[in-house]
């Protein structure tokens, strides 16, 4: 699919959603701004895209009603709704699931943010259509412009671990593409803060501002003092952290890069510096970005 470029160039549901947003803020008539908007759509599409491309999810015109699998719905609107995994146990008679519903709006740091447990799909999601559930304060959504679901076969556990992975990336995402939106960009504050982060993790949680801190403090002073005992301390599918010894460096003579001067570097006792090593799936993920040079 090629770069969108002009509001016209949009599904009509589309245009409508972000006319809409543009007349919120009084600059419907401002082409400029809707250009912005609809830069700022397609740049959200291709990540939804990409994501799903990541965790190898597949794109899909509709799902069953009763496909237990998990799956992710990009709306016209914007929104995202996670619907995760029906795990099939005696009890579960009622083919019951996780729900995530992320309304992410323009001039906000936190989204919008419902989860629930013991949800049901009251119809099967089709392209253009509402998704409708039942037992959910999220009793339909706007109409559904991509869906994706969990390959056949892949074990519950899995599919559970990619759409929730994938919630927090798109969602994320989508808010700092917000940003450009702004007349002044230091409305909101940059979403990878550990302030903005806090905020994010409690509203998603149900936690307050100072629970979500106190855990991600003890998080990251686990890691540390794993580090410090001399550990190679695993950090997810980002890589692990560890302190390597660096040799002892005797004193040397180098040169000024801009002067030319000899300058005499000091020796240096052995010392343990910190390490960190990326998995190859960040790697991967990584390889396919070129950083904007601008």
């Amino acid at each position: 699919m090629g770069k969108v470029t002009n509001l016209q160039d949009l599904p009509e549901s589309i245009q409508k959603h972000l006319l809409g947003l543009a007349k919120e803020r009084e600059m419907q008539d401002d082409g400029a701004y809707l250009g912005r908007l609809v830069e700022v759509w397609h740049q959200k599409e291709e990540l939804f895209r990409q994501q799903i491309r990541s965790v190898k999810l597949e794109l899909v015109e509709n799902v069953s009603q009763k496909d237990t699998r998990g799956m992710m719905i990009l709306s016209y609107s914007g929104s995202i709704l996670c619907i995760g995994p029906v795990f099939l146990t005696s009890t579960n008679v009622n083919f019951s699931r996780w729900i995530e519903y992320s309304s992410i709006k323009l001039r906000t740091e936190v989204p919008d943010i419902i989860m629930e447990k013991g949800a049901t799909l009251d119809s099967s999601p089709t392209i253009g259509e509402s998704v409708r559930l039942c037992s959910s304060k999220v009793q339909s959504t706007s109409p559904a412009y991509l869906i994706a679901v969990c390959p056949e076969g892949l074990s519950e556990e899995e599919q559970d671990k990619r759409v929730r992975e994938s919630a927090v990336f798109i969602t994320a995402g989508f808010m700092k593409y917000n940003q450009y939106l702004q007349p002044d960009n230091g409305f909101i504050p940059d979403q990878f803060t550990m302030k903005s982060m806090t905020r994010f993790l409690a509203k998603k949680h149900g936690l307050t501002g100072q629970e979500a801190r106190l855990i991600l403090e003890d998080f990251i002073t686990l890691i540390e003092t794993g580090m410090l005992m001399g550990e190679s301390v695993p950090f997810g599918r980002l890589g692990r952290f560890s302190i390597k010894t660096r040799e002892a460096q005797k004193p040397r003579v180098v040169r000024h890069p801009g002067t030319g001067e000899e300058i005499t570097v000091r020796a240096k006792a052995a010392r343990g510096v910190p390490k960190i090593s990326f998995s190859s799936y960040l790697k991967e993920r990584a390889e396919g970005l070129v950083p904007d040079l601008e």
